[in-house]
């Protein structure tokens, strides 16, 4: 990526797997080597539509992105996979969902579930903290809402951030009993989801924070439970159990938990016999009390060791995350606070944190980052004391570390990095060996990690399958004819409303569209037939057809677009309307973005044979995104208010109210019998059949799990050799042993753009 020439190899090539493979990647490096200067980067400069989301909340807000469970509005619990079955009637005494329960959970509202069908890149930060079964909640949702079943997260490229000797993931005894039976460890490297394609492992070497040799030599070998007896004799070197600091030394105590952090704070701010200042927290919008980045009421005195918790943003870079000052002076709304090592004085200003949300752009079809709520306060807290897990992220030149009792693996490393230097550390107590020690699965997993040639091998191998895939899918325009067909579906002649009158404008589209659609399943053919042998002139040759068919097509599905902002605009004065245009604007954004992703194909494949670097920029400015600003807000402006773009692929009728046949699934998913869903509704099972044939053409249900095997197979021989999809012809070729509901649902299953 163009602007990533100063980092390391290995964050070049981890960016290159994001780029232009669609592989999974584990980034990983220990504390100091520059993470999340990578993902800051990274986010910026990326052509694919990404999401950063975390854990928890205050990981959410230090990455700038939201919260797994928001994004995904997972219920709180452990997830039984479906592999977990089994076990499920056990008796269980803790919280736990299943994909059915969290089916219920995922009810999104049209933007939001568009949005993560538009979703390329999830980026989940932290990942040290996240939970195997959690992943795989992730990935049973993604497969749900994408209406992608057969492919792990739905298609959705994985990037994972952390570093797994920093802080595990927390799991009861009596969930890990349970869960035991079907993983291997509770770390998101042993979700199911991922044991068949795993995550490149990707290491950034280069320690920023650090250049004290042995010190490095010290943590690495903390790191990666390979402590000698010269290293535990150094650390008793810096063992001082009852060291007390003299003020003005701004030492700060690392300790595991928060009450003892919280203990020496408020006793050491007792002390001070100056006057208390409280500066309150300005909050907006929606900020969670859980993700505080700081103090809602912060108390300050003159004399108050304190810490900063963000850098200095502005050009002078006075200060930077996890600096120790003292505060110096303290007025209505001026606070100053001396930097000892500096020998300065500085006055400071609040900070502002922001909750983002993301939202899917109309416009541009683009993910967009949103700002839901505000949290502004002052950048410091009192810092006599912090706990190792607020320490994440921050970089101290003075440290008492009093982790005796660490509670997890990991605890001693994060600790100890922390500091810049050995000079600067004391220990008062000694570091248990359950503190040092690395688990086994993370040893394990850490030893997939293959040599930056081997990685760079791969990267060649799979981008030619990411750019082949990206071609296919560019120019498949099915999925769009799908829901031009279903639009045309809704159409009833006996209606009486305003839509009504354009049933032949409606078909006449249609039939346009099918024939564009016609052309391009036939140049996919084609490409196919250029991808079948690979040469070094496979790419130049396959651009010569790309930049052909881009010349073809262009005009041809522009014009489509037109056709229905034209139509927009010609009917928009008319009355009883609103549902019928919202239709057709979702219709036409649905085109537009197919078209921008065959431009964006072209200009990705020229930059791959190029050897350039393709970014968001250059996505922007494939077409003109502000001239269609213009032409999208004039079309989504009625008398008095605005349309309400809504999910084409989720959209709801208004007749009838209820979907019927989502009711039937609904039970199916609870675990119902199609005779008991039938029974319960007042149904024949051929109506529920029917019902369900839907979700078996939209890949959500398998169509083995209602149809024996050997009628599946007789019934899509009678297809193949009757040439035809009528069932009234298949049923009499087949005989009354089979129910014209099965034949549905098995034609449903061959035909799922059909259905």
């Amino acid at each position: 990526m163009p602007e990533l020439e100063e980092t390391s190899m290995p964050a070049e090539i981890a960016a290159k797997f994001v780029n232009y493979t669609s592989k999974h990647v584990f980034l990983t490096g220990k504390a100091g080597t520059g993470k999340t200067t990578f993902l800051r980067k990274l986010i910026q400069l990326t052509h694919k539509k990404a999401m950063i989301c975390a854990p928890t909340g205050i990981a959410a807000i230090n990455a700038a992105g939201v919260t797994i469970h928001s994004l995904f509005q997972l219920p709180f619990g452990a997830f039984f996979p479906d592999a977990a079955s089994s076990i499920i009637n056990q008796n269980i005494t803790f919280n736990f969902n299943t994909p059915k329960t969290i089916v219920k959970h995922l009810n999104m509202q049209g933007n939001k579930r568009r949005m993560i069908q538009e979703l390329e890149l999830l980026v989940i930060d932290e990942v040290s903290m996240l939970r195997a079964d959690m992943l795989d909640a992730i990935d049973f949702s993604l497969r749900y809402i994408r209406r992608n079943r057969n492919v792990p997260f739905g298609g959705v490229q994985l990037l994972f951030i952390g570093d797994l000797h920093q802080l595990p993931p927390v799991v009861k005894n009596d969930e890990w009993r349970a869960m035991a039976a079907f993983y291997k460890s509770i770390y998101f490297f042993d979700a199911l989801a991922l044991q068949n394609n795993p995550p490149i492992y990707i290491e950034l070497d280069k320690i920023y924070r650090q250049d004290d040799a042995v010190f490095i030599d010290l943590l690495n070998n903390l790191r990666n439970n390979k402590i000698t007896p010269e290293d535990t004799a150094l650390l008793r070197q810096h063992f001082m159990q009852d060291f007390k600091p003299a003020a003005d030394e701004n030492y700060i105590t690392l300790t595991t938990h928060n009450n003892k952090a919280d203990a020496i704070n408020r006793e050491r701010l007792t002390q001070l016999k100056t006057k208390s200042y409280f500066f309150d927290a300005k909050i907006t919008g929606e900020f969670s009390e859980y993700a505080y980045p700081n103090e809602k009421s912060l108390e300050l005195k003159v004399g108050a060791q304190v810490m900063f918790i963000k850098n200095d943003m502005t050009a002078e870079k006075r200060y930077y995350n996890g600096k120790i000052g003292v505060v110096h002076h303290i007025e209505k709304d001026t606070i100053e606070i001396e930097l000892p090592d500096e020998r300065t004085v500085i006055s400071i200003s609040p900070y502002t944190w922001e909750n983002v949300k993301y939202k899917l752009n109309e416009a541009t079809n683009e993910i967009a980052e949103n700002v839901a709520g505000s949290f502004v306060q002052y950048p410091i807290k009192l810092a006599w004391a912090i706990t190792v897990h607020k320490s994440q992220g921050l970089t101290f030149d003075k440290a008492i570390i009093d982790i005796g009792d660490a509670f997890a693996p990991g605890q001693a490393y994060v600790a100890l990095s922390r500091l810049r230097s050995l000079k600067g550390l004391v220990l008062t107590s000694h570091l248990r060996e359950t503190g040092l020690q690395q688990d086994q699965n993370i040893h394990y997993f850490s030893s997939t990690k293959q040599p930056a040639e081997v990685l760079t091998q791969q990267i060649s191998v799979e981008s030619y399958d990411f750019i082949k895939t990206y071609l296919f899918a560019a120019f498949d325009l099915n999925l769009v004819r799908y829901y031009l067909k279903e639009h045309v579906q809704t159409f009833d002649k006996g209606e009486k409303s305003t839509k009504q009158h354009y049933d032949d404008w409606t078909m006449e589209l249609y039939r346009d569209f099918q024939k564009i659609t016609a052309t391009a399943d036939t140049f996919i053919n084609q490409l196919k037939g250029l991808f079948t042998t690979q040469t070094e002139h496979t790419l130049f040759n396959v651009s010569k057809r790309v930049d052909a068919a881009l010349k073809y097509f262009n005009p041809l599905i522009k014009e489509v677009s037109d056709r229905l902002l034209t139509h927009i605009e010609a009917i928009k004065a008319e009355k009883q309307i609103k549902t019928y245009l919202t239709e057709l604007l979702e219709l036409e954004i649905l085109v537009y973005e197919q078209l921008k992703k065959m431009h964006k194909s072209k200009a990705l494949l020229q930059a791959m044979i190029d050897g350039k670097e393709f970014s968001k920029a250059d996505t922007d400015a494939l077409l003109n995104t502000s001239e269609r600003e213009k032409q999208l807000q004039k079309a989504i402006q009625l008398k008095g208010e605005t349309l309400k773009v809504k999910s084409a692929v989720e959209k709801k009728k208004k007749e009838p109210k209820v979907d019927t046949k989502l009711v039937s699934f609904e039970l199916y998913e609870q675990g119902k019998t199609l005779a008991e869903i039938a029974k319960e509704r007042g149904f024949s099972v051929t109506t529920i059949e029917g019902h369900l044939a839907y979700y078996v053409s939209t890949q959500q249900i398998d169509v083995k799990k209602l149809v024996k095997p050997n009628k599946i197979r007789n019934i899509s021989d009678a297809v193949e050799s009757q040439k035809t999809k009528s069932m009234a012809v298949i049923r009499e070729f087949l005989g009354k042993d089979y129910s014209f509901g099965e034949i549905k649902l098995v034609l449903a299953s061959l035909f799922p753009t059909e259905e």
